[in-house]
């Protein structure tokens, strides 16, 4: 690097464009949902609360666990990228899906209208939009600006040579930032946002219609696609785009079979006709 070389203003711009969007998209989408169904907000919030808990610290723990502590078993997992995939899938799959199913069975098992359960996947994928991909472009915005204050030798000057050409690798990336790459990036949030709210219909009638097999079929469901996430990010998937595809095909897909779920759950039910574990009584 030399001092001559700077991070656009146009790269700014698009940082700055993907960390509004992380936030527009989930306020949009409750402002809206709220507005069409006159919702409760509690559930948009407690879905958010499950998901940093369960996803950003318990599911960390286990990973730091598992994964780093340079043991037999991580060194196992880390050097084969399928199993690396299965794991990382199922461990996202299994913490997320079960955050959704206490929530449903504790804290929001007087929440009996299947609005319910859109509330709170809006919530849960929406705090996930912002953490992803805001706080990452936050991130980025923070060091794209001192890369460009200080100059470029000086800013090397701070890291360790251990360090240098992963900086290095960061600053690249940044700068080659464009408007198809941030376009990827959002599709990507927007169908996540999206999936989240699946999920939590197919969960959400696992607890109200009692229909258990639902909550192992959306772990099943969750680890499936973060599998193929997975597996780009270890580079045995090269192509971003089809990555993307795939996952806005998942989405639509199941929007089908989750739409049919959702027409059976009840829109209101009085507190009368609810058990003591929340499911709806019959009759």
């Amino acid at each position: 690097m030399t001092e001559s070389i700077v991070i656009s203003n146009s790269v700014f711009i698009i940082l700055g464009a993907e960390l509004l969007f992380s936030l527009a998209l989930p306020i949009a989408a409750i402002i809206i949902w709220k507005k069409k169904t006159d919702a409760s907000l509690s559930p948009f919030l407690m879905g958010a609360a499950a998901f940093f808990v369960f996803a950003m610290v318990l599911e960390q723990i286990i990973h730091f666990l598992v994964l780093g502590l340079n043991s037999a078993v991580s060194d196992f997992i880390l050097s084969r990228p399928w199993l690396y995939a299965v794991y990382g899938g199922l461990m996202a799959g299994l913490m997320e899906e079960t955050a959704r199913f206490l929530v449903f069975k504790t804290m929001m098992r007087r929440n009996i209208g299947r609005e319910n359960a859109v509330t709170y996947g809006l919530g849960h994928g929406g705090i996930e939009c912002f953490i992803i991909l805001g706080m990452s472009m936050i991130s980025n915005l923070l060091l794209a600006a001192m890369f460009n204050s200080m100059g470029a030798e000086a800013f090397i000057a701070q890291y360790s040579p251990g360090q240098t050409e992963a900086v290095t690798a960061v600053i690249a990336d940044i700068n080659a930032v464009g408007p198809g790459t941030a376009a990827l990036a959002c599709f990507e949030r927007a169908c996540s946002l999206a999936l989240q709210v699946e999920l939590s219909v197919l969960v959400f009638a696992a607890v109200r219609l009692n229909k258990f097999w639902l909550y192992p079929v959306s772990i099943l469901l969750h680890m499936g696609i973060d599998f193929f996430a997975a597996l780009y990010q270890t580079g045995t998937l090269t192509a971003l785009w089809a990555v993307e595809v795939m996952l806005g095909a998942y989405v639509v897909a199941l929007f089908f079979a989750v739409r049919r779920v959702y027409k059976k759950l009840p829109p209101e039910a009085p507190t009368k006709m609810l058990d003591h574990f929340g499911r709806v009584v019959k009759g």
